[in-house]
């Protein structure tokens, strides 16, 4: 199994994850791209607060240094 971060996420692209900011905000979506500072571009993403939906995107970017924790292959969560 591999064991290095950022190609566990290469392969997660095109698949659904879920997110965390170091605010708390949470979104699930399908993985676009990723670079190498783990910045990313989610389509499809959902925004969660507290556990409850607020808001829908076709697509947002994440930059990789607001990110808390990284879910890959979520699609049975929520």
């Amino acid at each position: 199994m591999e064991r290095v971060p950022l190609k566990i996420l290469e392969k997660a692209q095109d698949s659904i994850i879920i997110l965390r900011l170091k605010d708390g905000t949470e979104y699930k979506g399908r993985l676009k791209e990723i670079d190498s500072y783990m910045n990313m571009i989610i389509e499809d993403a959902t925004e969660f607060m507290d556990g409850a939906a607020v808001a829908k995107y076709s697509e947002i970017f994440i930059r990789g240094n607001n990110l808390l924790f990284i879910k890959p292959d979520a699609s049975e969560i929520f």
